[in-house]
């Protein structure tokens, strides 16, 4: 059983600069938001491009959100853009249905194309893979579409795009384009105006937590939905944290940077819940203002805490006066999703309600935006004879996803136990051949190793012993078809009454909250 905690907003002081975020950092220059029409389209005249100087995905070269870069349509004609907002579906040429040449050519997922200026008038359009022939069949075609004079008209392709003629699509998912015709009106002093659109294509509906507080302001959004013209109005010149929920539950929680007094943003949410948030199909925000994309916006990094220091009883882990983990025994785990940054995590006697002298205090640097990490309380409350005192240790997940039907493991030494050589056992010993690790040392890991899924039978034994190695312990190990395991040697060696004795912990990332078991030492 995996606790989550997430922090209150009084953590939120540790983002309050854009370096903070991992990817997807914008700062406050200002933006545009984002109403509801439209797709790029030609009327017998040809396109006009009327992005001045920025690149191609339409983004300010300075990665500023800064208004007033766009001029409106002159009279008769109107101003189109896309943003490519579909998870797995390729980089796309839109074309005006019935012409040989794309008006738009090599868009990627999360790009906003440059604006184009058209008469007023009907338009239907076509998408293809980027670099398909004008002839084949268009992946999708949108149909006639309506472009008043006047507009400035975003069209947002969202939702998931078959994989081939026959490929099945989750009910509710199928791709779209969805036309948001943008209002640009200026928010009230000392706030910013964000509109939002759920296009999460297998998220349920959603509420908006501004502050992450447990407040939800917007609720009830519903997939391909948004939070209409007028937007919600967030306060400007500061970070601002945004969570997610799901029946009135917080699902995920993100960092905004900060947003301009007066400015204007478009915050696509995308990506797939059921990925990882560091994988490029991730559930995120897109945001976007009236020159292009600003930035992706990955979800807060998650800690998973571990205990694994075999002397310490039951702790509380703490930031500042907000606790990560409570009542955390050894061999438990609990989960917080925090904001990126760097932390010093102290950690208590339970119950503390994180007041007092701390019995350990240590730093976890560097957490960034998509990542997960488990962070493990290894070493001795009370050393003695050389034994590494308590601390925390954190490990990134990282386990390579290209091979799903394999087991990926990982070792990492948190015991209190010298250097050891690790290996497969086969009979009674660890021929040289099977050895997964030689000479690793407290608080190291070991390289992942992708295996066949199977039941290994894994032995520790003391560093530098000649082949073949007779193991001190070993342990059986069962690494299931898409296991993603860290396997945590923690525990004493020669435990004294007081403390814990040698096991392996084994963490599966696999899924998500993680899941975590102990393997005693064979017989």
């Amino acid at each position: 059983m995996t606790t989550t905690h997430h922090l209150p907003y009084s953590l939120r002081f540790i983002l309050g600069t854009c370096a903070a975020l991992a990817s997807g950092c914008y700062q406050n220059d200002g933006s545009r938001l984002m109403d509801d029409d439209g797709s790029s389209s030609d009327d017998g005249g040809a396109p006009t491009d009327t992005d001045d100087g920025d690149d191609d995905d339409g983004g300010s070269d300075d990665g500023s959100t800064s208004d007033g870069d766009v001029d409106p349509p002159a009279p008769g004609m109107v101003k189109i853009r896309v943003i490519h907002g579909s998870p797995g579906a390729p980089a796309v040429d839109v074309y005006i249905a019935g012409e040989a040449s794309p008006v738009i050519a090599g868009l990627d997922y999360t790009e906003t194309s440059s604006w184009l200026e058209v008469p007023a008038g009907t338009y239907a359009f076509d998408i293809r893979a980027a670099a398909a022939a004008p002839s084949d069949a268009p992946a999708y075609s949108t149909g006639n579409l309506e472009l008043p004079e006047g507009a400035m008209v975003s069209a947002l392709a969202a939702g998931v795009l078959p994989a081939g003629p026959d490929a099945p699509v989750p009910s509710g998912s199928a791709f779209r384009v969805i036309p948001i015709v943008e209002a640009f009106d200026a928010a009230n002093p000392g706030k910013a105006r964000v509109r939002v659109v759920h296009a999460g294509s297998d998220a349920p509906e959603v509420g908006l937590d501004v502050g992450n507080d447990g407040v939800i302001e917007v609720d009830g959004l519903a997939r391909f939905g948004d939070t209409g013209a007028a937007g919600v109005l967030l306060p400007a010149g500061d970070a601002l944290s945004l969570g997610i929920t799901a029946d009135g539950e917080r699902v995920t929680a993100f960092e905004l940077p900060a947003l301009a007094d007066g400015g204007n943003v478009l915050v696509v949410a995308t990506g797939l819940l059921g990925r990882l948030p560091r994988e490029t199909q991730g559930f995120g925000l897109l945001a976007i203002n009236d020159t292009g994309t600003i930035g992706f916006i990955k979800q807060n990094p998650t800690v998973y805490a571990l205990h694994a220091g075999p002397d310490a009883p039951e702790v509380d882990l703490c930031v500042g006066n907000d606790a990560i983990a409570t009542h955390l025994e050894f061999g438990e785990m609990q989960a917080a999703q925090v904001p990126p940054g760097d932390y010093t995590i102290d950690a208590f006697v339970a119950p503390s309600g994180c007041a007092g002298t701390p019995a350990m205090s240590d730093v976890v640097e560097g957490l960034v935006a998509g990542e997960r990490y488990l962070v493990v309380a290894t070493g001795e409350l009370a050393p003695v004879m050389g034994e590494p005192p308590l601390q925390l240790q954190a490990y990134a997940d990282r386990f390579a996803l290209d091979q799903p039907a394999m087991a990926a493991l990982q070792l990492v030494h948190a015991a209190s136990a010298p250097e050891v050589d690790v290996g497969i056992v086969t009979g009674d010993v660890i021929e040289n051949g099977n050895l997964i690790s030689p000479d690793l040392k407290w608080p190291a890991t070991s390289a992942e190793l992708m295996v066949q899924p199977l039941t290994y039978q894994i032995g520790f034994a003391a560093a530098g012993t000649p082949t073949p190695i007779h193991p001190l312990v070993d342990f059986h190990v069962p690494a299931g078809s898409g296991a993603r395991a860290f396997v945590v040697a923690a525990g004493d060696l020669l435990p004294e009454s007081t403390e814990a004795g040698f096991r392996l912990l084994v963490v599966d990332t696999s899924s998500s909250p993680w899941q975590i078991g102990s393997i005693l030492p064979n017989p």
